[in-house]
C-alpha cells in the first residue's frame, strides 16, 4: 500500500483497504501512519522512516475483523479480533462489566465497530483524519482527530466523548498502545515519571508471572516472586516466558518513553495525567500460555488509562475513586501526541512531541 507525497508536503488519504477492511495513511517526510476506520480506529502501523522501524507490535496469531456482528458476543472477543496496535477502549478498560439491559466483556465495544472516516485538513503545513462514531450500549459519542504535522515526526490526537443520554454514566477510558520488537528488547529502555505504583493479586492458575503480585513499589523496583529486585525500565530476554500486570500510578507528568539505543529509535507518547490517572504496563514477554497468544507475542503494552484495576468492574474502581462518570449532554476532551525519535539513550521529559 504505497503512498507519495509532492515537495515534502504532508499527504492523507482514506482510499484504501486492509484486510477488507475501510483503512487510511497518513504520512510525511518522518512518519507514516495506518489507521483502520473499519475496526475501531485503530492504528496499526506508526513506521518511523529515518529508521524504518514501525514501533507498534503486530499479532503473532490468525485474527479477523469483527465480521457482520457489529459488536460480537463471546468473552473474549477483543483478542481474537487483536490486531496488535493501537486501540481506543470505550466505556471499559479490561472488565467484564454488567449494564442495565446488557452486557460488556474485555475492553467494552469502541474496538470492534467501525468508524465513520473524513479528511477535514490536506494543505501544505498539516493534514487531518477526523473519526467518529456512537457506541451501540452506551449512548456515547465518540470522535478522534488525527493530525499529522508537514515536518514534525509526531502524531497529534484530540479525542472528545459526550454523552447523549439522559443519565449519568460511568465509564473508562483507555489508549491501548502495544509496542513490539525491533523496537522493545534488551537494548530499549523505559522511562516513565511514575511514583507509588501496584501490582494486583495473580489468580491461583497464573504460572509466568516473574512479579509478585499483591504489591505496591516505589517506580522503577518491583519484587520478583523470588524476592529479589526487577528495574522495569530495562527490557527482559526475547526468548522470555513472561506474562505481568502492573498499574503505574502517582504521575504528575502524562508521558512515557521508550529508547532502544541500538537502533537509535524510540517512541515516546504525552498524555493529560489529570485525565488519565495510571498508566497500565501490561508486559506479555512470552508468557501468555492462553488462546489465542499461546506464548508467541513479545509486547510491552503501555495505556494511559483512566481507570484500574483492570476488573471487579464497577466496585473495586468505585472504591479507589477511579472510576469517571458522564453527565447527560456532557462532554470530555482530552489530546495526546505521539513521536518518534533518535539521538537519545534515556528520556527525562515530553511535552506536544519534544523528547528532553
Amino acid at each position: 500500500m504505497g503512498m507519495g507525497y509532492f515537495d515534502d508536503r504532508p499527504s492523507v488519504s482514506t482510499d484504501f483497504t486492509y484486510r477488507g477492511m475501510d483503512a487510511a495513511i497518513l504520512e510525511n517526510e518522518h512518519l507514516r501512519v495506518l489507521v483502520l476506520p473499519g475496526k475501531g480506529g485503530d492504528i496499526l502501523e506508526f513506521r518511523d522512516k529515518r529508521t524504518d522501524v514501525d514501533v507498534l507490535y503486530h499479532a503473532d496469531y490468525q485474527w479477523d475483523p469483527p465480521g457482520d456482528r457489529v459488536i460480537p458476543s463471546t468473552e473474549m472477543t477483543w483478542n481474537e479480533h487483536y490486531p496488535g496496535g493501537w486501540q481506543l477502549n470505550l466505556p471499559v478498560a479490561g472488565g467484564p462489566m454488567s449494564i442495565p439491559g446488557n452486557h460488556y466483556d474485555h475492553h467494552g465495544e469502541s474496538a470492534l465497530i467501525p468508524w465513520d472516516a473524513t479528511v477535514t485538513r490536506d494543505d501544505a503545513d498539516a493534514v487531518t483524519l477526523e473519526l467518529s462514531t456512537r457506541l451501540r450500549r452506551y449512548p456515547f459519542a465518540v470522535t478522534r482527530e488525527l493530525t499529522l504535522p508537514a515536518d514534525e515526526s509526531s502524531l497529534e490526537v484530540a479525542e472528545s466523548v459526550t454523552n447523549e443520554g439522559e443519565y449519568e454514566l460511568e465509564y473508562a477510558w483507555q489508549h491501548h498502545v502495544a509496542l513490539g520488537r525491533p523496537l522493545i528488547g534488551p537494548d530499549a529502555r523505559l522511562d516513565v515519571p511514575a511514583g507509588e505504583s501496584y501490582i494486583d493479586d495473580y489468580p491461583e492458575d497464573h504460572e509466568t508471572n516473574r512479579l509478585a503480585g499483591d504489591q505496591h513499589f516505589e517506580w522503577p523496583t518491583a519484587e520478583a516472586v523470588d524476592g529479589e529486585d526487577v528495574d522495569l525500565t530495562a527490557f527482559p530476554p526475547t526468548d522470555s516466558e513472561i506474562h505481568d500486570q502492573a498499574y503505574l500510578l502517582g504521575v504528575d507528568e502524562g508521558w512515557y518513553a521508550v529508547t532502544n539505543r541500538e537502533l537509535d529509535v524510540g517512541f515516546a507518547l504525552s498524555y493529560p495525567a489529570e485525565h488519565f490517572e495510571s498508566l497500565w504496563y501490561w508486559q506479555a514477554f512470552g508468557g501468555m500460555d492462553e488462546s489465542p497468544f499461546w506464548g508467541r507475542n513479545y509486547t510491552a503494552g503501555l495505556e494511559p488509562t483512566t481507570a484500574y484495576p483492570g476488573h471487579s468492574y464497577p466496585e473495586a474502581q468505585r472504591e479507589n475513586g477511579t472510576m469517571k462518570t458522564l453527565e447527560p449532554g456532557e462532554t470530555v476532551s482530552v489530546e495526546l501526541t505521539a513521536t518518534t525519535y533518535g539521538g537519545r539513550e534515556r528520556v527525562t521529559g515530553v511535552e506536544n512531541g519534544v523528547v528532553e
